[in-house]
C-alpha cells in the first residue's frame, strides 16, 4: 500500500470533516456603515462536500470565508462549524481562528521561504506540540498525497507556481481540520497550469472527501470543483444549486450572464401554450419548452440560448433572419462566430473548421432546444 493510501485510511478514522453553518450574516464597512459587504446571509456547507462561492469582485464572497475563519468579525448573524458555536453576535461568541481547526490555502500561497517544503507543510503539527517522529512520518505522507514525494528537503524559491500551490494545500489538509478554505487559490498560475490544477485537486478531493468552501470569479473552475455553486451579487445569494442546475437552469439574468451563457436575448411573450412559452426576439418567435408559469402575454422577458444549438449560413433559409458577421474565431476543436443581428450580438459555437469573413452577410437560425431558459432580470 502506498504512503497515501495509508493516510488515507489513518485520517477516515481520524478526521473530523464537519459541516459548516452561516446563518443571517452581515457585515458593513465605511464610516456610517453604508457599504454592506454582506446582508443576512444564511447557508449550509455539508461536510464533505466542495461548496464553491461565485460571484463578481466585491459581492461578498471573501467577506464570507474570512469571516468563517475568524479573520472578519461580522456584525450580526451566527456560524458553527459542526456542534461548536465559532461566531455569535448575540451572545458575544468569538472563537479565534487557531481555535476553528480549519485550513486555509491563500491566493498568495503564504508559505514561509526561510523554511524547507516539508517544514512549511508540517508547521500546524509542530505548532501543535506533535511528536517529531510522528510529524515526520505525516509530511512525508501528505506529501506524497500532493504529489512532492521527495522533495521536503527544497526551499519554497526552488519551486514552480503550481508546486508551491501544492504545499499550500498540504499544510492546510495535514492536521485533519473541520474544513479547508481556498481563497481564490488558483488565480496567480498561468491558464494551462490552472488547468491542470483543477484536475488534480479534483482527484485529491475524490480520493479523500474533505469539507471545503471554495471562493472564486471563475465559472469553469466552479463548474469543475463544486458539488454546489453559490452565485452571490451584492452581499445576497442569487441562486444556489449544482453546477448542472445553475448553468441549465439559471433562473435570473445576472446568473446567466455570471455563467458565462452568452445568449441572452430580451423579447416579448407571444404566447403561453400547453408545451411552453413563444416569445417574439430578434431571431422571431422562440419557443421555451417546459416554462409556462408566472408569464402573459404582453410581458418582457429574457431567454437563454445556447451557442451549440445555432447555425449560420451565407445562403438564405427560408425565413431565417438576417446578420453580420462580427468575427470568426477558429480556437482549434470548435470555431465562435459573433454575428450582429439587428444591433443584437449572437454567438454561435461551431465543431467545423469554416470561418465567415468579417463582415459578411449570414442568415442565423436556433435549432429545436436551443432556448433552455426564460429568465428574470
Amino acid at each position: 500500500m502506498a504512503d497515501w493510501q495509508r493516510m488515507d485510511a489513518a485520517d477516515a478514522r481520524a478526521s473530523d470533516t464537519s459541516s459548516v453553518s452561516v446563518e443571517g450574516l452581515s457585515k458593513a464597512y465605511g464610516q456610517d456603515a453604508t457599504l454592506r459587504a454582506l446582508d443576512d446571509f444564511t447557508l449550509e456547507f455539508p461536510a464533505g462536500q466542495c461548496t464553491v462561492l461565485l460571484g463578481p469582485s466585491g459581492c461578498g464572497k471573501t467577506t464570507v470565508l474570512r469571516s468563517i475563519a475568524g479573520l472578519i468579525t461580522p456584525d450580526s448573524g451566527r456560524i458553527t462549524i459542526g456542534a461548536s458555536t465559532a461566531f455569535d453576535a448575540a451572545s458575544g461568541t468569538f472563537d479565534p481562528p487557531e481555535k476553528r481547526r480549519l485550513g486555509m490555502v491563500f491566493q498568495s500561497y503564504a508559505l514561509w521561504p526561510h523554511l524547507s517544503v516539508a517544514d512549511n507543510v508540517g508547521y500546524p503539527l509542530s505548532a501543535a506540540g506533535m511528536p517529531k517522529a510522528e510529524i515526520r512520518s505525516r509530511v512525508e505522507a501528505m506529501l506524497d498525497w500532493v504529489g512532492l514525494g521527495g522533495m521536503g528537503g527544497r526551499y519554497v524559491h526552488e519551486l514552480s507556481g503550481g508546486q508551491q500551490q501544492r504545499v499550500s494545500l498540504g499544510r492546510a489538509v495535514v492536521g485533519n481540520p473541520r474544513a479547508i478554505l481556498f481563497d481564490e487559490p488558483l488565480s496567480n498560475l498561468d491558464a494551462r497550469l490552472r488547468e491542470r490544477m483543477r484536475i488534480e485537486l479534483l482527484g485529491l478531493r475524490q480520493r479523500r472527501p474533505f469539507t471545503s468552501i471554495y471562493v472564486t470569479h471563475d465559472q469553469l473552475e466552479a463548474m469543475t470543483l463544486g458539488d454546489r455553486v453559490v452565485v452571490m451579487r451584492a452581499g445576497r445569494i442569487e441562486q444556489v444549486g449544482t453546477p448542472e442546475d445553475v448553468y441549465k437552469r439559471p433562473r435570473t439574468r445576472f446568473a446567466a450572464d455570471f455563467m458565462g451563457i452568452p445568449n441572452l436575448l430580451e423579447g416579448t411573450v407571444r404566447a403561453i401554450q400547453p408545451d411552453g412559452i413563444v416569445v417574439d426576439t430578434v431571431l422571431g418567435p422562440l419557443r421555451t419548452r417546459g416554462w409556462r408559469g408566472g408569464r402573459s402575454v404582453g410581458e418582457r422577458c429574457t431567454v437563454a440560448l445556447r451557442p451549440t444549438l445555432m447555425t449560420s449560413s451565407p445562403d438564405p433559409q427560408g425565413e431565417a433572419p438576417f446578420g453580420r458577421v462580427i468575427r470568426s474565431v477558429f480556437q482549434g476543436t470548435s470555431t465562435i462566430h459573433m454575428i450582429d443581428v439587428a444591433g443584437t450580438a449572437i454567438t454561435l459555437e461551431s465543431f467545423s473548421e469554416e470561418r465567415h469573413a468579417d463582415g459578411a452577410e449570414v442568415s442565423v437560425k436556433p435549432a429545436d432546444g436551443a432556448v433552455f431558459a426564460l429568465l428574470d432580470d
